[in-house]
C-alpha cells in the first residue's frame, strides 16, 4: 500500500518536471523564429505551473503519509529542472543572449546556485516537516524571474531595465544559498496558532489579488517575499532580544 500511495506524489512530481522541460523548449522556440510574446509568456506560466504542482506533491505525499527519502530525492532533481534550468534558459533566451558569452554566464546563475541550495538543503534534511526555509526557496527564486518577464511583457511588450533584470537575478541566487530564514507555506488549519492563521490570511489575499491582476501584480508580491528575509534579517540587528525571544517560545510551544 506504501509504494502504491507513494505513486501519486510522484505522478505530480513527473508533471512538475514535465512543466519545466517544456518551458525550457518553448523559450528556445520563441528566440528562434516562434511567436516571441505568447512564446515567452507561456515559458513563465509553465514555470508557475510547475510551482503549483510542486506544493501539491508535497501535500499529497502528507496526505498519504508515503513521504520517503527517494521522494526527497527524485524532487529535488525534477526542482532543478523546473526551477533552475527553466529559468536560466527563459532568462537567457527573452534578453540575455544580447549579452553574449556574459549573458550566458549570468543566466547559468540561478541554475548553478539552485542546484547547490537543494544538495544543501537535502543533506541537511531532518524529518519531512519543517516550520521554515533556510535560504531562499529555489521556487520562489524561480517565480521572482519568471514574473518579472510576465511584469515586463504585459507594460511594454518586451523585457526592459536590464540591468534590473540582472540585479534581480544575482539577488535571488545569492539568497537561495545563504541562511536566512524564509516562511514556509502555512497548515492550512484554523485551529494552528495565530502566526499560521495570519499567514492563511495574507496567502488568501495574495491568491486574490493574483487572480484579478496576474500579469501585474505577481511579481511585486514576489519581490515582498523576497525582501522579507533580507527585512527580517535588519530587524533582528536592531531587535535581538526580541527575536531570541521569539523563537525561543516557539521552541517551546513545539
Amino acid at each position: 500500500m506504501r509504494v502504491k500511495a507513494g505513486l501519486v506524489p510522484g505522478f505530480f512530481t513527473m508533471a512538475n518536471m514535465f512543466c519545466g522541460y517544456y518551458s525550457t523548449l518553448i523559450s528556445a522556440s520563441a528566440h528562434t523564429g516562434g511567436p516571441a510574446n505568447s512564446g515567452f509568456i507561456t515559458a513563465a506560466w509553465l514555470i508557475i505551473a510547475a510551482g503549483v504542482l510542486d506544493v501539491i506533491d508535497g501535500k499529497m505525499a502528507r496526505i498519504t503519509r508515503s513521504s520517503s527519502e527517494f521522494g526527497v530525492q527524485y524532487d529535488s532533481l525534477a526542482d532543478v529542472v523546473s526551477f533552475g534550468l527553466a529559468p536560466s534558459a527563459l532568462a537567457y533566451y527573452v534578453f540575455f543572449h544580447q549579452w553574449g558569452t556574459l549573458g550566458l554566464l549570468v543566466s547559468f546563475i540561478p541554475l548553478v546556485f539552485g542546484s547547490i541550495r537543494l544538495a544543501r538543503f537535502n543533506v541537511r534534511l531532518k524529518g519531512f516537516d519543517k516550520d521554515h526555509f533556510e535560504g531562499l526557496p529555489i521556487p520562489a527564486a524561480a517565480f521572482t524571474i519568471a514574473t518579472y518577464v510576465l511584469f515586463n511583457f504585459e507594460l511594454w511588450g518586451s523585457v526592459r531595465w536590464d540591468k534590473l533584470f540582472f540585479s534581480i537575478i544575482l539577488i535571488v541566487s545569492l539568497l537561495m544559498i545563504s541562511s536566512i530564514r524564509y516562511d514556509t507555506m502555512p497548515n492550512l488549519s484554523l485551529k494552528s496558532d495565530w502566526f499560521n492563521r495570519l499567514k492563511i490570511l495574507l496567502l488568501m489575499i495574495a491568491f486574490i489579488i493574483i487572480f484579478s491582476f496576474p500579469h501585474t501584480t505577481f511579481f511585486p508580491l514576489m519581490a515582498i517575499y523576497v525582501l522579507s528575509g533580507i527585512f527580517r534579517v535588519v530587524w533582528g540587528i536592531f531587535n535581538p532580544k526580541k527575536i531570541d525571544n521569539n523563537l525561543q517560545a516557539k521552541e517551546n510551544n513545539s
